[in-house]
């Protein structure tokens, strides 16, 4: 009787099975990667867009746009029962709570919870329950590292103009939408004077003017010699000519990261509940994932001459939302003028010399 044979792979064809597999899967790898790129993108599309029309319902309620920073003012500095009020620096993002389904967390911060807080919070980069959390919709999902509830962080930027010089202040104006808010004078708590913008300051039509785009939060790190930190995660510090020639920031850049021995630190995105443009704020003078500097020496977010454009870990660009609740993508090479023309100053109304990006950034200049 004739024994019956088995059937099975030799061990070459085996092989060129393998081989086939991981071809396929490199090939389809890429693709997988894009999708998931992709998807981020739209995720992050529709947040900036959800903030555009927060602003805007919360304009339409109170007849202002929230101010970059504002909240109560200004008792002296210090500690105890001194640093019960916000220094003038509670951000925009506190503002638009009610108007982002977080009532109950706005309702605690107003309320205070006298002896130990006033209403309206103590200083808004202090230490405090309320703004010890963080929310999904300040989170672009393509932004790096790992997040908590606790820790405070925000990918996404108020526009504060094209302006380098004159940030951090409690003016009443400015070239963007976000402006600090002003003071009546006074015994204290001072009365709001200016407490910010309308819709009807926007003078170059609120589907050319920007209100928020993205950045990558730092690591909320002190300065240091850079060591190997991507440029959009932290800022270039004491870099001279910024002023007049914002341009000169581009040499703290070897390709994606800081030059070696560049003098950066972190706090970018490391606290959204205060206003100061170094926790909160960019600009439109640089395009796009170019690097940040600072012309201070300054330790802490406070610093005043600044080029703070928006970067994304998005491929070739960043999304943005402007003043009309439209969002869209906004490339890397889009036209930025001449960058070492000098910029103009915070109250200034001449047309931006940073070409459409710079009006893109600037709400009544007429460009």
């Amino acid at each position: 009787m004739k024994k019956n044979s088995r059937s099975g792979f030799t061990l070459i064809e085996l092989l060129v099975v393998i081989a086939i597999i991981g071809v396929l899967v490199g090939l389809l790898l890429p693709a997988v990667q894009q999708a998931r790129e992709a998807a981020r993108r739209a995720a992050c599309v529709n947040k900036v867009k959800q903030l555009a029309l927060a602003v805007l319902n919360h304009e339409n309620a109170k007849k202002y746009i929230p101010p970059q920073k504002g909240g109560t003012c200004c008792y002296a500095s210090g500690t105890g029962a001194s640093a019960q009020n916000n220094a003038g620096r509670r951000s925009a993002f506190v503002e638009l709570l009610p108007f982002m389904e977080e009532t109950s967390i706005f309702d605690k911060i107003m309320a205070g919870g006298f002896p130990d807080r006033q209403p309206g919070g103590p200083y808004p980069w202090g230490g405090w329950s309320p703004w010890n959390l963080t929310f999904d919709w300040l989170r672009c999902p393509s932004d790096f590292g790992t997040w908590s509830n606790t820790q405070r962080l925000n990918s996404y930027a108020v526009c504060v103009g094209d302006n380098v010089t004159g940030h951090n202040s409690n003016s009443g104006n400015g070239r963007g939408v976000f402006i600090g808010a002003s003071y009546a004078g006074g015994p204290n708590p001072r009365p709001l004077n200016v407490k910010g913008t309308t819709i009807t300051d926007i003078l170059d039509g609120t589907s050319k003017t920007l209100m928020f785009s993205e950045r990558l939060h730092g690591n909320n790190r002190t300065p240091h010699a850079e060591v190997g930190e991507r440029i959009g995660q932290a800022v270039a510090m004491s870099v001279s000519g910024i002023n007049t020639n914002p341009s000169l920031c581009m040499a703290v850049a070897n390709g994606n990261k800081f030059v070696a021995g560049t003098s950066v630190k972190g706090r970018w995105g490391s606290t959204w509940t205060d206003g100061q443009a170094g926790r909160i704020a960019f600009n439109t003078v640089l395009p796009p994932n170019s690097p940040s500097c600072e012309a201070n020496g300054n330790p802490n977010a406070d610093s005043t001459t600044i080029v703070y454009p928006p970067n994304s870990a998005h491929p070739g660009g960043v999304v943005v939302a402007f003043a009309d609740g439209s969002a869209s993508f906004i490339n890397d090479n889009i036209d930025a003028g001449d960058t070492s023309a000098a910029p103009p100053g915070r109250t200034s109304s001449a047309a931006s010399p940073y070409g459409v990006w710079g009006a893109m950034g600037s709400k009544a200049a007429g460009d």
